[in-house]
């Protein structure tokens, strides 16, 4: 091994630049303790900042760096350490094989809706494990997803990262056309902003052609925020639907994650689509990468038994699972109910202290050779692991231990938040929630409360009960 190259901390010989953009550099390099390969992201620190300016990015992007190191999940890649030297950040993480979606865009044209769903499937279970952290990526696109030599799709490049409810410390980063309206307009980014850029980067799959495709990145901008897509003609109507509700320039009127995620289950199969040639295995191009537990979406044999459905063929009206008596018995209060979106129902009580009860539900499809409560029992087990994983404080929110329930469903668990107010270290709010699964069917009971004590931060009781009386109207 050349040792003139340049060695990181100590440790990290820096091998070869594997790729440059907006939020910093990837570099191969050598782990020389352990003897191993691995990525390095150096974070790109804007010019021009004076020195506080400049500790505070670069506290800024340690402190979401370690967030993110807290993901524990089959489909996160573990990021291993993180470097300061000097006043520059550096990230280690597993560096995995992989070949961008916007080249094969290049090099195939537009791609078959259902192989489109299918890598929309995978890219959505990455963001679905960072929401539930309070991590944004803010740079979902096709040039950050990239298909293994197995066929599954990983999303890379959480270097501009950010905290949920705020504009994002890195300013602009971010790709024109793929940036959702808001986060062009300077307004607070959230889950649906990464979804909103899920839906144009699958758009682009689908059609090859970029949703808001301009010349210039400000007439891109413009289009982005004024302008409507054409329908993608090449998705069909099921996943054009689909993503035409996802490009909404309103947030609240965008399909949640498991809507997309039923809705994406669903696509159906086209004879043109090839099921057992793995056309898409390309050279492959190192990055570091959040990788995802996914198969081929082929299938396994040309003859073989269809999956079980489950015993939901749809998901139930949350608003029919519980009836108002019951829910005022819960909330202790005459509540005001109403569908607050598709698959959602809230009953809320307004007067002091406020509080809500939200039920969801949805359901799982059959997935290649699992049958829906296969995946059903999949997606619980992961998102199990993942709220378990994010026991612990982070700024002024608190997640406590995941707890099993009985008596509620097949399989349900249990875990409380409490979030100091900002001007209060002594009162906030509390959320107790409940996932719990039957059959092909997920569903979440959360017990909302304002003006809690921090002397009694959870009321779990409260949500079990909740939970038991949905469950059991479910049997019926």
């Amino acid at each position: 091994m050349p040792h003139d190259l340049y060695l990181l901390a100590g440790r990290y010989r820096l091998i070869e630049r594997l790729g440059q953009g907006g939020a910093g550099t990837v570099w191969r390099a050598i782990d020389e303790v352990l003897d191993r390969q691995v990525a390095v992201k150096q974070v790109r620190v804007p010019e021009g900042l004076d020195p506080y300016a400049r500790a505070q990015f670069t506290d800024r992007a340690i402190h979401e760096a370690r967030s993110a190191g807290r993901l524990r999940d089959p489909a996160i890649v573990l990021i291993h350490d993180v470097v300061l030297e000097g006043d520059q950040p550096w990230i280690i993480m597993d560096l995995v094989t992989g070949r961008s979606l916007d080249k094969l865009i290049k090099e195939r044209g537009p791609l078959p809706p259902e192989f489109v769903a299918r890598v929309g499937l995978q890219v959505l279970s990455a963001l679905e494990v960072a929401h539930a952290h309070g991590m944004l990526h803010q740079d979902v696109k096709p040039a950050n997803i990239l298909l293994d030599s197995d066929g599954s799709a990983m999303l890379t490049d959480f270097g501009i990262a950010a905290p949920m409810g705020g504009r994002g410390q890195f300013g602009s980063g971010g790709s024109p056309g793929y940036m959702a309206p808001e986060r062009l307009n300077e307004q607070p980014s959230g889950p649906a902003s990464d979804l909103w850029s899920l839906g144009a980067s699958l758009y682009t799959a689908v059609e090859g052609r970029a949703p808001f495709e301009r010349e210039l990145p400000a007439a891109m901008a413009a289009a982005v925020l004024l302008h409507e897509p054409p329908f993608p003609a090449r998705a069909g109507r099921h996943l054009g639907g689909l993503l035409m509700a996802m490009l909404a320039k309103d947030p609240a009127a965008r399909p949640t994650a498991p809507q997309i995620r039923q809705a994406l289950s669903a696509q159906p199969a086209t004879a043109t689509t090839p099921r057992r040639r793995r056309w898409w295995l390309v050279p492959a191009v190192l990055a570091a990468v959040v990788t995802l537990a996914g198969s081929g979406w082929y299938a396994a044999a040309a003859l073989r038994v269809e999956p079980e459905t489950g015993k939901y063929a749809q998901a139930p009206d949350p608003c029919k699972l519980l009836t108002d008596a019951q829910a005022a018995g819960i909330v202790k209060g005459t509540p005001d109910r109403g569908a607050t979106r598709a698959g959602e129902c809230q009953w809320a009580v307004d007067e002091q202290p406020q509080r809500r009860l939200i039920v969801r539900a949805w359901i799982e499809r059959p997935d290649g050779d699992l049958g829906g409560p296969q995946v059903a029992q999949r997606r619980f087990a992961s998102m199990k692991a993942t709220r378990a994983a994010g026991k612990g404080t982070q700024g002024r929110t608190t997640w406590g231990a995941v707890s099993d329930v009985k008596g509620v469903g097949e399989s349900a668990i249990i875990q409380n938040s409490f979030t100091f107010y900002l001007n209060s270290t002594e009162s906030g709010r509390s959320d107790s929630i409940v996932l719990f699964r039957t059959s092909n069917l997920l569903g979440e009971v959360i017990w909302h409360r304002e003006d809690v004590p921090v002397s009694k931060p959870a009321d779990k009781e409260t949500a079990i009960a909740a939970a038991r009386l949905v469950a059991a109207a479910l049997q019926k």
